[in-house]
């Protein structure tokens, strides 16, 4: 099976202002390990030339409690430089001779222009990444993930990578995500990952990165992670609201790829309950966007600062003939106004989206001696010996 991931890269050159280019690994799903992978968190992971010392780690703050596992976003390397050079140019060949990176889509992002293609329409790139022959990238994630997070490396499969492609705040739809850093960190300035729950944190005084050194930290201001060199990898939970950060130099090229794991190994129903929360403040976004929008036209033809909202929902409100009813056409109360803008509060709804994060965070992994066991995988079309029929509700003729 082939692995899933995308290449990525921003450039201020002036005829491709902001574009943005991620290569996108399209394949199936991979449903158990390759023979090389950990089987368990007691085997050894494969891994980079060792490199233990340059490892960072940043942790998301968390007010609910201890952090968990998900709460840390661990930055090492996957790739030595000569591997990412040797990726970069591969991709950068494969490019040159399609034109791929010619032909932006400007409709696909509301700030940067994107190009992307599938590796597994780039065989070099593939082959080098994922073949048998190859430096076998997946084992590498797979084993690092597995130590990080906790997670079985065979319960790991890669997800197809169609939602990948942004640069907003966003989460992924894996429960796992890493971006390796192919560029030389010479090649180009800012750039990055955004994480909106380190927007707060002070990088200068983190001692978990680079040892102490702020010098050495791999978190920037604004809640900015930066590799230090290529061939480093982000690894993070994908339901983090993340993002990423605008390149004001040059072009940084990195290598995208989404993991998720076996539904034993999550709660139930806990992603739900997150995904409903962060509905509501969607909702709540909106409105105050909307709100913003009325009030500026409500301005330009002189009606004052205060938003006049109508009451238009008569279906849902005490009839007229209720005392308590406010009447036709009735301009919403001040009070209640007051109450509702406060609630739509892009602060406040930022906390709430982040409480909520954290929560997911806290309780979306079981603890290892509470996961069922995993299921096995079998072929669509294969035959298979079942006992039982009439318990199934099935008749044997």
């Amino acid at each position: 099976s082939r692995s899933n991931g995308a290449v990525r890269y921003d450039t201020d050159d002036a005829s491709r202002k902001d574009m943005l280019v991620e290569i996108a690994f399209c394949c199936r799903p991979i449903y158990g390990p390759p023979p090389f992978l950990p089987t368990s968190l007691g085997a050894a992971a494969p891994s980079a030339p060792e490199e233990i010392a340059h490892h960072h780690t940043v942790t998301i703050p968390s007010p609910g409690g201890e952090p968990s596992p998900l709460h840390r976003i661990h930055v090492r390397p996957l790739l030595t430089e000569d591997e990412a050079a040797e990726v970069l140019g591969l991709a950068r060949r494969h490019a040159a001779d399609t034109r791929c990176w010619d032909r932006p889509d400007e409709g696909r992002h509301a700030s940067y222009r994107t190009v992307d293609f599938a590796v597994e329409d780039a065989p070099d790139v593939s082959e080098y990444l994922l073949g048998p022959d190859g430096i076998g990238l997946d084992g590498r994630v797979f084993g690092e993930l597995s130590g990080a997070y906790g997670v079985d490396a065979a319960d790991m499969e890669f997800l197809d990578l169609d939602t990948i492609d942004s640069l907003e705040l966003h989460r992924d739809g894996s429960l796992l995500s890493f971006t390796v850093l192919l560029s030389p960190p010479d090649d180009f300035e800012a750039g990055g990952t955004v994480f909106d729950a380190l927007r707060d944190v002070d990088a200068t005084s983190s001692a978990e990165c680079g040892g102490g050194d702020p010098s050495g930290s791999v978190l920037k201001p604004g809640g900015v992670i930066r590799p230090p060199r290529a061939g480093y990898g982000t690894l993070h939970s994908g339901k983090l609201l993340h993002g990423g950060e605008r390149v004001t130099r040059g072009q940084r090229i990195v290598l995208v790829g989404f993991v998720d794991v076996d539904e034993r190994n999550c709660r139930p129903g806990c992603l739900g309950e997150a995904t409903k929360e962060w509905g509501r403040n969607d909702v709540r976004e909106y409105f105050n966007r909307r709100r913003t929008s009325l009030l500026e036209r409500q301005k330009a033809v002189g009606g004052g600062n205060q938003p006049r909202w109508r009451i238009k929902n008569w279906r849902y409100l005490p009839k007229e003939s209720s005392r308590s009813s406010l009447g036709k056409d009735t301009l919403l109360p001040p009070a209640v106004l007051r109450g509702i803008e406060a609630r739509a509060s892009p602060e406040r709804i930022r906390k709430l989206r982040l409480r909520t994060e954290d929560r997911l965070l806290r309780d979306i992994l079981l603890p290892s001696n509470e996961r069922g066991e995993k299921e096995e995988a079998f072929e669509f079309g294969e035959l298979l010996e079942v006992d039982n029929l009439e318990g199934m509700g099935i008749t044997e003729l």
